[in-house]
Order: C-alpha cells, then sequence, then structure tokens
C-alpha cells in the first residue's frame, strides 16, 4: 500500500483532518504574533512601511521625481501603506496584518489541496506550513513575500479544479495581474497562467483571462507612466527613462565567491526543504499521462511544477548567478514555497505508480547528494555536536582507559582547524544517514520480486524517507534550531513605539531631519509630519559614488556630495548609537547642533538608542 492509499483509508474520525489542520493553524498564529514582537525590522521592512504611508497619506506618489526610490513595483507599497492611513502608522499596523495575510495563505493553501488531494493532505501541508519558523518569521514581517505568497496561492486555488467557472478564471488571471504589479520579479506568472488555461480551456478562455490579468497591469503603468519603466528600462530604452543603475557608482555591490553563493543555496534549501526537494524529487512524474488518475490532477501537477521549478530556476539565477543579493535566495523561496507543498500532496494523492526502473536510483542518488550537504550547510547546530562526543584515547597504539572528544583527537592527531572539522564531520554525518537509509530500504525490498520492488511505489516510499529526514534536518524550532539572527526575544513592537513617541517631544511637525538611524527607518513612522531627505530611506543601497545631481536626486538616490548639502539644511540629525564616530563628533561638536536626551533602544535586547542633535538656532 503506498502512502497515498494509507492516508486515504485511514480509520481516524472524518473531522481529524479538519482539526489538526486548525491546531496546526493555531500553533501558525502563535509563532508569527511571537515573531512580529520579538525581530528586529529590517531595511527592507521599514522602506515598504515609510513609502507605503507617504504614498497613501499623498505625501508623495510611486515614481515621483525627487522623491523617494521607488524600487518595485506601486502594489509593494501601497499595501502596506493603505492599511497604515487607515489604521495609523505604525510598526504594529505594519506586522499584524502581515499575521493576518499569513493566515488567509494557509486558508488558500487548505482549499486547494483539500480539492485536489483530500483533507489529510490538505492538513500535512498546514502542518509543514507550521513546522517551518524560517518561513513564519518571513511571513510575519512587512515584507512583499507575504503579500505574493497569499495572492499566488489564491490566484491557483481559484483555477486549478474540476468546474471551473468563468468567473473564477478570470479572477485567478485578475489576481496574477496584482502579482506582478505588487512585484516585478514574479512577471512570469501571469504569462503561464495564460499558457495553462489555453492548454485547458481553449484560446478563448485564455484570450480573455490574459485581459483580466493585463487590466491592472495596463491601468497601474498608465497611472505611474513613464516613471514606472524605471523597473524595466532594457525593455524601453527608446523612451530615455533614467534607470538607478545607469548612474554614479554603486556604493553596495553584492559580489561574493562561489563558496558564499554555494552556503547561501544550502540555506535555502535547508530552510525550504520539503517544497524544494519534493518538486525537484517528484518533477520527472508530472509528464506522464497515462500515470494520472484524472486528467485535471495531471494539469495541475504540470502547472504547479512548471510555475515552481520556472519561478525557482529565476530566483536561483537573481540570487546565485548574479551580484544583486546572494544571500537572498533564502526569503526568495518564500515567494512561492507554499505551491511546492501543494504540488507535493497533488502529486502523492493522484499519481499512479507504475514500473519506472530508473525511479528509485534517482531518487536514491538526489537523498545522498541533498541529505548531505543539507547536513554540511547545518555545521553549526550538528557539527559542534559530533566533535564533542567522547571518544577512547590512543597512545603508541594502546586504547586508554579515558576518553577525549573527537575534535580534540582529529586536532591533534591531523592538524585540522576546528572550523573545518566541524564542517567536514557535518558532510560526513549526512553521507552515512543518507548511506544508512539506503541500506535499510534495501533490506526491506531485497526479497519482494522485481516486478514489485522496483515499482514507482518504492520511489515514492523513498521519497517520504528522505523529506522526512531533511524535514529533522531543517531549521525548525524542535529539531534543528531555528535562525536567530534578528531575533531580540522581547517587544520589539513596543519598543519601537517608545521611541516613536520620545522623538516625537522633541522633533516638532515640519522639521527637516537627517536620518543616520540605523536601516530601517521604522521609527520615522512615528513623526508622520516630519520632512525628510527621502532617498536617505534605502541607506546605503540608494547610494552612489560620483553621478549627476539632479539626475540622482531626481530617481531617489544620493551620493557624497549631496549628503553633506543635506547637513548644512537640517533641523535635526538622528544617529543611531553604534554608529556615532570620531566623524560625527566632530561634525555636531562644531558648534551648530546641541544634543538632546537620547531615544530609548528600538531594540531591548541591545543598545540601539537614537542621539538627537537640534540645529541651534542664531
Amino acid at each position: 500500500m503506498t502512502l497515498s492509499s494509507a492516508i486515504r483509508h485511514t480509520s481516524t474520525p472524518r473531522w481529524a483532518a479538519e482539526v489538526i489542520a486548525l491546531l496546526a493553524g493555531i500553533a501558525y498564529l502563535v509563532q508569527a504574533v511571537i515573531y512580529a514582537h520579538s525581530q528586529e525590522s529590517i531595511l527592507d521592512e521599514g522602506a515598504y512601511l515609510y513609502k507605503g504611508y507617504l504614498f497613501a497619506s499623498g505625501r508623495y506618489t510611486p515614481y515621483q521625481e525627487y522623491g523617494p526610490w521607488s524600487n518595485h513595483m506601486p502594489l509593494s507599497f501601497l499595501i502596506p501603506g493603505a492599511v497604515q492611513f487607515l489604521i495609523g502608522p505604525g510598526l504594529r499596523a505594519g506586522r499584524y496584518f502581515a499575521i493576518l495575510v499569513g493566515l488567509l495563505t494557509l486558508a488558500g493553501l487548505w482549499v486547494l489541496v483539500n480539492r485536489l488531494g483530500g483533507k489529510w493532505w490538505a492538513a500535512l501541508a498546514v502542518v509543514a506550513v507550521a513546522l517551518n519558523p524560517a518561513s513564519i518569521k518571513t511571513y510575519s514581517i512587512a515584507l512583499s513575500q507575504g503579500l505574493i505568497a497569499c495572492m499566488l496561492v489564491w490566484s491557483v486555488t481559484l483555477v486549478l479544479g474540476e468546474q471551473r467557472s468563468t468567473m473564477q478564471t478570470l479572477l485567478a488571471a485578475l489576481l496574477a495581474g496584482l502579482v506582478v504589479m505588487t512585484r516585478e520579479n514574479m512577471a512570469p506568472v501571469l504569462p503561464l497562467l495564460v499558457l495553462f488555461i489555453l492548454w485547458r480551456d481553449g484560446l478563448r478562455m485564455a484570450a480573455l483571462a490574459a485581459l483580466a490579468g493585463g487590466l491592472p497591469i495596463a491601468i497601474f503603468y498608465v497611472i505611474y507612466w513613464p516613471g514606472i519603466l524605471q523597473l524595466s528600462g532594457t525593455i524601453f530604452p527608446f523612451l530615455g527613462v533614467g534607470r538607478a543603475k545607469d548612474i554614479g557608482i554603486a556604493v553596495w555591490v553584492n559580489s561574493l565567491p562561489l563558496s558564499d553563493r554555494w552556503q547561501s543555496f544550502l540555506l535555502g534549501l535547508r530552510a525550504n526543504f520539503i517544497p524544494m526537494v519534493g518538486a525537484i524529487g517528484l518533477s520527472p512524474l508530472w509528464l506522464g499521462a497515462d500515470q494520472w488518475k484524472t486528467k485535471i490532477h495531471r494539469q495541475a501537477a504540470v502547472f504547479l511544477g512548471a510555475l515552481f521549478i520556472g519561478m525557482l530556476i529565476l530566483h536561483g539565477w537573481a540570487a546565485l548567478g548574479l551580484n544583486y543579493c546572494v544571500f537572498c535566495f533564502e526569503g526568495y523561496l518564500t515567494f512561492f514555497a507554499p505551491l511546492g507543498l501543494a504540488l507535493i500532496a497533488v502529486t502523492y494523492a493522484a499519481w499512479n505508480p507504475v514500473e519506472m526502473r530508473w525511479f528509485p536510483w534517482y531518487i536514491g542518488g538526489l537523498m545522498t547528494l541533498l541529505i548531505t550537504s543539507v547536513a554540511y550547510s547545518a555545521h553549526q547546530e550538528i557539527g559542534p555536536v559530533l566533535l564533542a562526543l567522547p571518544f577512547p584515547r590512543l597512545k603508541e597504539g594502546q586504547i586508554l582507559s579515558d576518553t577525549a572528544p573527537i575534535g580534540s583527537i582529529i586536532q591533534n592527531a591531523f592538524g585540522i582547524e576546528y572550523k573545518l572539522a566541524r564542517l567536514w564531520a557535518s558532510a560526513l554525518s549526512g553521507l552515512m544517514l543518507s548511506l544508512l537509509i539506503l541500506f535499510i530500504i534495501w533490506l526491506i525490498f531485497r526479497n519482494q520480486q522485481p516486478q514489485t520492488s522496483l515499482r514507482g511505489g518504492k520511489g515514492l516510499m523513498m521519497m517520504t524517507i528522505m523529506l522526512v529526514t531533511g524535514l529533522f534536518l531543517s531549521p525548525t524550532v524542535l529539531l534543528g534550531g531555528a535562525r536567530q539572527d534578528r531575533d531580540c526575544g522581547m517587544d520589539v513592537i513596543a519598543s519601537y513605539e517608545r521611541v516613536g513617541k520620545h522623538l516625537s517631544r522633541f522633533i516638532q511637525p515640519g522639521s527637516l531631519v537627517f536620518w543616520e538611524g540605523g536601516l530601517s527607518v521604522v521609527p520615522l513612522l512615528y513623526l508622520p509630519d516630519i520632512e525628510i531627505f527621502p532617498a536617505q530611506i534605502n541607506d546605503g543601497y540608494s547610494h552612489r559614488i560620483g553621478g549627476d545631481e539632479d539626475e540622482l536626486a531626481r530617481l531617489g538616490l544620493w551620493n557624497d556630495e549631496m549628503r553633506d548639502r543635506w547637513l548644512e539644511e537640517a533641523d535635526f540629525i538622528l544617529i543611531e548609537k553604534p554608529k556615532y564616530n570620531e566623524r560625527w563628533k566632530e561634525f555636531v561638536e562644531a558648534g551648530q547642533f546641541e544634543e538632546l536626551p537620547p531615544s530609548p533602544s528600538y531594540l531591548p535586547c541591545e543598545d540601539r538608542s537614537l542621539r538627537i542633535f537640534r540645529r541651534i538656532l542664531r
């Protein structure tokens, strides 16, 4: 009996799957609330929230000349901006909205997988999300990843399955168009959706879907023409629209060696092991038409597979092949990771195992490679444990009665540094684990008939074991140790609000503020009526060396000369305490500024207070 059959024939109550999914959803909500309150704000979050509020309140418009750098599609700013405009500006509004969007994503995933694979597969998909704190952390802060994942899941949910109405299909295409208008890196979603509708429903429906999906794109391009072409200037070079990369020399260039790119890939793999490995491992099964229970299921698997693999290749190239943002690969995967879970569920639930002699060998090789790689990437958690294990000491070929840590023995015997020993010990443990699993599988199947033991069911069983093993190697809270790089462990939202209240006591509305207060400009959200130098919102990412100052200002960029002039104009300077160096000390003590009481730290776990300097009126 295959795993899918076992799940279908389970004797548990009919409502058990719903209860498990509900409990997983509650677990997701609890984690999301904790992470929303405990994570430090990052540059992208601050930029989405602050630019969004500036746009929604009418202070600026997207792609406005001499305004903030509009480096993404308009909805990535306008949606969080509208939420704050309705509720009030601040980190709390943005993060609570992100939690709501995450729950809507879970609901869409449940509906989609339940329709195509049944309640138990839907419950397992929700559980898989709830067991992945790396993704929950991303979805619980005000980034575009959560918005995209939600809209993408619901677009796919509307279009896949039996008896999809014309209205549902057109709504799916409309959502796909909104996805493109939220992030430019999701541009292939709408064409792939239209091609799928052409394959399934014919030319007329595909044309209607193209019109429905193209409608929001056309509307936003008309509204923000021609400034929006900053994001697609290579397509329309004849319009002469300036692009950020064409002016000056970028200060931030993410040119990293191959070893760092490989490490970034492994981090992304480990944090998204189940959707990535499931999609890659099951991909050979999608093309055989006779192996699927229904045509609907095969169509769903092909579409989900093409969308997931296409997005994986595109974002892998953007992060790992280019010098744009190498260590963004893990975050990029969260745009579309839920689709990988849906793909796995559909494949397991609806693929009929047939004789495929090569498939178990394919899965066996994949298992060995990936488990070894994931263990290697988990060297910070696995390596120290392995190297601390006791081992009998040897002297002149004799085994002594006492023991020593394996790491010390290796270091003394072979002169290998601890960091290198940690890496190789982790990789070796992964290799040994994968070979042990393969040996156990061989023992289980060795006495079966060849035509049975080599059927696709064996490959699926091996695939299941690999996914479960990968779960134990993934950075979960209970199993592998979730990443803590942005965790503060205390109420960060309340800390930012205290900082904002303190700043509002001293900085009057209409004041011109120079920002040197950290990567995230979230504290400025609590000063809604001040004036800023908008190019500073993106910190060093919008910093250029040289370049025409007027062109830089027009696109929301800045250089050193512009910074120096702004300092002469500013009424207030806000400097994060760790950034206050001798250069700043010399400048503010030259007699033009007086220091006011510093703010509390916006991170309760370390001193990140803001020093406030006010220009002395003559």
